[in-house]
């Protein structure tokens, strides 16, 4: 096999994908127009190469710099067609196997107009040179007809739109090889199998008249990079007349048999008349748009509308009005609709703006579609109203559209008989419009009628409908499929889905032998399987039904899409459904990530997504009792209160189930500070409403009651807002706030609990046990509040009380620091030394927790402030036992601070416990061992503060009285002297200390006789 042949194969291997479009009559004066969209958009886009208007500018004409390839050979390919290429070497350059043909191919067939437009002047070239070819060609026949074929892989939605469209008009989107060699054509069809399964092979057979005027081929091998053989090219868009599409059981081939239509064939005639009537009046660059709009590619037809704005490739008001009209009609398709409505309202300022623009068809058009997407969409109806009533009172041609418009909106709204009227008004200004599309008016009655619950009726508008498509349409035209799935629905409706699911299955059938596998229609039906199965519990054939729509939309639309949105919460209500929370938080989530994308924040569809997935998680917990679960669910409803937070006040009622289930999970997770801020938060949004619901408010405090019961540690605080003040906001006025919300809360709960104690003591003693919740949670509060005195009085009647219900431990520690806090510094000592007993005797405490009651102890004798005369008078008052009990708890504190002295310890300093013991000593009155710690104690402090601070003045104070009890006057006075210098200098505004000081110094000098 010689090299040619080989890179000849190659490249066979690369173009053997066909791409053609149809042209269907049918489709045109049907619901399913949009479907040659790709025919007209290869027809007008030829027309704008060969016009010139279709290429780069002057700078931008190097393929190497336009395309930046990275492979070497591409680049030294592309180098070389720019500095050698010459419009007699088109032909040349397009048959030689390089990335030149490669790209321009791929690009041709993939409708990618971006990198089309760089090769506009060699397309131009190559139909140059084809037709001088042709001329020649045809004079050196021999017959007036020739054949030639092609065996090629071509897509099975293309095979279907071949078999559907027998009798219409078809285009290739690229340049058409083919060979006069039936045999040849076969061999290279049976050579190898297709790819993949959305592949399949065909046989083209084409007859060619050689005298009819069409666009050019020939045959091209003496120009050709590959001069062996005869190979006939075609121009792109060519046109031929399917005449005949049918399946060979002997080669397993498809055949098709194609005859080139001449530009005078009265179809073509027809078909350049309709496409002149529709886009008079709009620039052709504009109809590119607006036909990848119709071919659903909704990306390219975006960055095709954005780039005639950012390259200036329009002048006229008008054409920026149809530019804006189509931008806002794939925003309209890509569900953006509020972008839509902005550039429908810009088409319609420029149209205003522009004279030549008065009573412009465009008007109407946006208009009716302003009120189609307020309507449908946006869900207002007002301005959907306010939009058909513009439509009507502009010039407008398609009176029909406006009316159905309008009777859309009155059936969403369920205004049934006015629905009815306004589309009978359509069919009454259908006139114009071809039977098909009024039968499409008598299916919209069908379902009008449906909704009323009238069979019947909807039948007979469903039967009208049926007569004018088979007047009007083939017998397997996709608009029949539209009343097939009415009727479908109509008997869904009234409970017979067998019937139903016959219907919508023929609908199914019909769609897949003429429709592309990506076509919305597909898509719908698909959803309408999944909604019968669901009616009958099928949950499984539900899901396979709602997957393959999924499928099918994420061919044309993008992962955020609102209907792609839509399928992913269809498929995760179906999971639900099956106890599956695992694929159904898959989905939501996907749902959610979706909505994040197109939705700003304090959408409330947003907080919807979040509580879904929120309640999902909550649900898969319960079953399965995990904390990681439960914390998920937490956080994605925190996630749906911070985005409503975003427009609404934290006291807005709608707020009140979020609030109550964040409460009820802190509360399950023992985070007790949280779960009482949501409750006041909840009880906020009680309190605010007008009229007072006084069940409401006492139901809340029933849950705050329990938030207080709960809580098993006395000095754990709720007050979240103190607790985390470190790591809350940074806005000062907000945390400011914060605080005094809950301050306002605590008032509001030691008002309401202290009214039902009040009203409770009127009924029971105070010693009863019915009391004792309130009282422990009036405690509570009342410390939180820094009521001391109040909080102590409930304490210590709980223990009174003798309630097992709460620790006896959590009560003596919780008396202690009261004292503690009043500066009871001897009655918070007993009630923590009560509580070293208790933890001491009980077998579950742990050594930490007595280690803690030693470092509250410990706090203790630091802030003791001991004179000599009323150590004497407590030792006179303490008996026998007493003494006994106090001295055994003043050896155990002195052995654990002691003991501290020779380990490393975080929490005091070595001066600290040298305080601490010196004052266990005084409280034992051993004063010598009381003398040698306070001294070491100060040697210490003064190394770091020689000047002193108050805690050496204190300790100089002590020494003194201790000297001079023991007669040591000298002593005394020099400690005393000491104290009074430092703390003249260091806190001169403590006069008590102060004067206690200096009426030492004159007792020492002035001795009592």
């Amino acid at each position: 096999m010689s090299s040619n042949t080989e890179e000849k194969n190659v490249r066979n291997t690369h173009e053997d994908r066909m791409g053609t479009n149809v042209y269907s009559a049918d489709d045109n004066k049907s619901m399913h127009k949009s479907l040659n969209g790709e025919f007209i958009l290869y027809q007008i886009l030829l027309e704008r190469i060969l016009s010139g208007q279709q290429q780069l500018k002057s700078n931008e004409q190097s393929l190497l710099k336009y395309f930046q390839p990275d492979e070497k050979s591409d680049k030294e390919i592309m180098t070389e067609f720019d500095q050698t290429y010459h419009p007699t070497k088109a032909i040349y350059w397009y048959t030689r196997e390089s990335c030149i043909y490669k790209i321009l191919n791929k690009a041709l067939r993939t409708q990618n107009t971006e990198e089309i437009v760089p090769f506009g002047p060699f397309i131009k070239d190559l139909n140059m040179q084809l037709s001088q070819e042709h001329n020649e060609f045809t004079k050196q026949q021999q017959t007036p007809t020739i054949q030639v074929y092609r065996g090629q892989f071509i897509s099975k939605d293309e095979m279907n739109r071949l078999k559907s469209g027998q009798g219409q008009l078809i285009s290739t989107n690229s340049f058409l090889s083919t060979s006069t060699n039936r045999n040849k054509a076969l061999e290279f069809a049976l050579s190898k199998p297709p790819p993949n399964d959305e592949l399949t092979t065909v046989l083209l057979e084409i007859d060619v008249d050689l005298r009819a005027l069409s666009k050019p081929y020939a045959d091209i091998k003496n120009l050709s990079a590959f001069k062996e053989e005869e190979e006939i090219l075609f121009m792109i868009a060519c046109v031929f007349r399917i005449d005949k599409v049918n399946y060979d059981e002997g080669t397993k081939l498809w055949m098709a048999k194609f005859i080139l239509c001449s530009e005078n064939d009265p179809d073509m005639k027809k078909f350049t008349e309709n496409i002149t009537k529709e886009l008079k009046g709009q620039n052709h660059l504009i109809s590119i748009g607006n036909s990848l709009v119709d071919m659903q590619k909704f990306d390219d037809a975006q960055k095709h509308f954005e780039n005639i704005f950012k390259n200036q490739q329009i002048n006229d008001p008008i054409d920026y009005a149809y530019a804006h009209h189509g931008l806002a009609k794939v925003y309209e398709k890509k569900g953006n609709h509020q972008l839509a409505v902005e550039n429908f309202d810009i088409a319609l300022n420029y149209l205003s703006k522009s004279s030549a623009a008065n009573d412009h068809p465009l008007f109407s058009q946006c208009y009716n579609q302003l009120g189609l997407i307020y309507s449908s969409h946006l869900k207002n109806s007002d301005k959907a109203f306010e939009s058909f009533e513009k439509a009507l009172n502009t010039s407008n041609e398609s009176l029909a559209i406006t009316y159905s418009g309008l009777a859309n909106a009155h059936f969403l709204k369920k205004n049934y008989q006015i629905s009815l009227e306004y589309l009978q008004k359509a069919l009454d200004n259908s006139s114009n419009l071809s039977e098909a599309l009024q039968a499409g008016t008598f299916i919209e009655m069908g379902k009008v009628y449906t909704a009323m619950n009238k069979q019947e009726k909807a039948s007979e508008m469903f039967d009208k409908a049926n007569q004018l498509q088979a007047k009007d349409l083939s017998p397997t035209h996709p608009d029949i499929g539209y009343t097939y799935t009415a009727l479908g629905l109509m008997h869904s409706d009234h409970g017979n889905q067998h019937k139903a699911l016959e219907f919508i299955e023929k609908a199914h059938q019909l769609q897949l032998e003429t429709l592309p596998s990506n076509h919305p229609d597909l898509a719908e039906t698909y959803q309408n399987f999944g909604d019968l199965y669901l009616k009958q519990a099928s949950l499984d054939k539900a899901l396979h039904f709602y997957k393959k729509k999924l499928e099918i939309q994420l061919k044309t639309l993008s992962l955020s899409n609102p209907s792609v949105v839509e399928t992913y919460d269809i498929i995760g209500n179906v999971y639900l459904k099956k106890k599956d929370f695992k694929q159904a938080s898959i989905y939501f989530h996907k749902s959610l990530d979706g909505q994040l994308e197109t939705k700003k924040v304090g959408d409330l569809s947003l907080s919807k997504g979040f509580e879904t997935l929120a309640d999902i998680h909550l649900d898969q917990h319960n079953e399965i009792i995990d904390e990681k679960i439960l914390d998920k669910a937490l956080d994605y409803y925190l996630q749906s209160l911070q985005n409503q937070l975003e427009t609404k006040f934290l006291e807005d009622y709608s707020l009140i189930d979020l609030y109550k289930i964040i409460a009820k999970i802190y509360y399950k997770k023992r985070y007790l500070d949280q779960s009482l801020l949501y409750h006041n938060r909840l009880l906020d949004c009680y309190l605010r409403k007008s009229p007072l619901n006084q069940t409401n408010i006492d139901n809340t405090y029933k849950l705050i009651e329990k938030v207080y019961l709960k809580k098993h540690h006395f000095n754990q605080s709720l007050s979240y807002f103190n607790n985390h003040r470190r790591n809350l906001s940074e806005n000062q006025f907000e945390h400011i706030d914060n605080i005094h919300f809950e301050k306002r809360h605590l008032d509001h709960s030691s008002n309401y609990f202290q009214d039902i104690v009040n009203k409770q003591l009127l009924k029971y003693p105070e010693k009863s046990a019915n009391l004792n919740n309130i009282y422990y949670i009036l405690a509570n509060i009342y410390y939180e509040k820094q009521y001391f005195h109040h909080s102590l009085k409930y304490f210590l009647q709980l223990l009174k009380n003798q309630s097992e219900d709460f620790s006896l431990g959590n009560l003596y520690k919780a008396i202690a620091t009261i004292y503690f806090q009043i500066e009871y510094w001897e009655e918070s000592l007993i009630y923590f030394y009560k509580l070293i007993q208790y933890q001491l005797q009980s077998q579950t405490t742990e050594r930490s927790a007595i280690d803690d009651t030693y470092e509250l102890i410990g706090k203790v004798y630091l802030k003791f402030d001991y004179s000599l005369n009323e150590l004497s008078k407590k030792k006179e008052n303490l008996s026998r036992r007493d003494s006994q009990i106090d001295n055994y708890y003043l050896d155990q504190s002195l052995a654990y601070f002691q003991n501290l002295l020779n380990t490393r310890n975080k929490i005091y300093s070595f001066a600290e416990i040298h305080r601490i013991i010196a004052n266990i000593y005084l409280k034992k009155q051993n004063f010598n061992q009381t003398l040698f710690h306070c001294q070491t104690s100060l040697d210490n402090q003064l190394r770091h503060k020689p000047k002193g601070n108050i805690s050496i003045a204190q300790l100089y104070f002590i020494m003194g009285d201790i000297h001079r009890r023991q007669g040591s006057s000298n002593y005394a006075l020099k400690a005393y002297k000491k104290a009074l210098h430092i703390c003249q200098r260091v806190d001169s505004h403590n006069h008590g200390f102060i004067d206690s000081i200096q009426n030492r110094i004159r007792l020492v000098r002035t001795p009592v006789i």
